[in-house]
């Protein structure tokens, strides 16, 4: 099983918001009520940001905590709705559901891959 970093996949998703919104590390922490260089530093510590101060965050992009912590932005914002209802699904299988969907998925690709 893979361990995720959630310091980090939190921090790199919170720059990619400040660079999507046009924002600076100084409004967004005026806007949580922190200092600007106790945000910034947050974002570069191997702790990552407080759980008080993510939650205002994940409140200020409309998202929760759970988006912040849980998987890469900048991958779903270039991800159609389909796949991530897919994505969504897969991850709620066990290791034998999961297993039958990707032996269907490479017989799939073979054949396509024969096809052509």
């Amino acid at each position: 099983m893979n361990k995720v970093d959630y310091a980090k996949v939190s921090s790199d998703n919170i720059k990619f918001l400040l660079i999507k919104n046009n924002m600076s590390i100084r409004h967004l922490a005026e806007k949580i009520g922190v200092a600007p260089t106790t945000l910034n530093d947050s974002l570069k510590s191997k702790k990552g940001v407080a759980i008080d101060s993510l939650i205002k965050i994940a409140e200020c992009f409309n998202l929760t905590v759970n988006d912040l912590c849980n998987s890469s932005l900048i991958e779903l914002e270039n991800t159609s709705k389909s796949d991530i209802m897919f994505i969504n699904k897969f991850s709620l299988l066990d290791s034998h559901g999961r297993d039958i969907v990707s032996l269907i998925i490479d017989k799939e690709l073979e054949r396509i891959m024969n096809e052509t």
